[in-house]
């Protein structure tokens, strides 16, 4: 009986340490970003715009502009907290005013690791799937214009490539 108690205690404190990883997971610098989206996927990155709030930015897409992706590193992470938030106010708008066909974003994570998920069709954009990443200062967006299960698929793997 003490045996099966201990190894109950050893699986539920590898389960609790577990979980308490997932939930944390830390941003990418720029360079493996770069890295990531040039050697893995063959895309084309671009450095974007900075500003007071905005330490880097770069833009990666594939050939045929199918995919995006944008990372954005804020001097602040309240910043970054706060456009995580106002783009998932925004798709919540888009759907209360009957510009947007689809779910409600799906928000995951607590603390300084926040993931949505948007899919739907946009009367202006079109289809659209989207999944938004903010860990402590640093915003991923990874989107494909397209509601396709095999395009999906590619923004998710692009997503677990860049660590998430």
């Amino acid at each position: 009986m003490k045996m099966m108690k201990k190894i109950l205690v050893l699986v539920l404190a590898f389960a609790m340490i577990l979980s308490m990883t997932a939930c944390s997971k830390k941003p990418i610098d720029y360079k493996k970003f770069k890295d990531v989206m040039e050697d893995k996927f063959d895309f084309e990155v671009e450095k974007g715009a900075t500003s007071d709030e905005i330490d880097k930015s770069y833009y990666a897409s594939d050939e045929d502009g199918d995919f995006t992706v944008s990372y954005t590193l804020y001097e602040d992470p309240d910043d970054a907290e706060d456009d995580f938030d106002e783009y998932i106010d925004d798709v919540e708008e888009w759907i209360d005013d009957d510009e947007f066909d689809g779910k409600k974003p799906k928000v995951t994570g607590s603390g300084d690791y926040q993931k949505a998920v948007v899919k739907g069709d946009h009367d202006d954009f079109g289809d659209m799937y989207v999944v938004l990443i903010r860990s402590e200062g640093m915003l991923l967006m990874v989107g494909t214009n397209s509601k396709k299960d095999k395009d999906i698929q590619q923004v998710d793997k692009i997503v677990k490539g860049l660590g998430y």
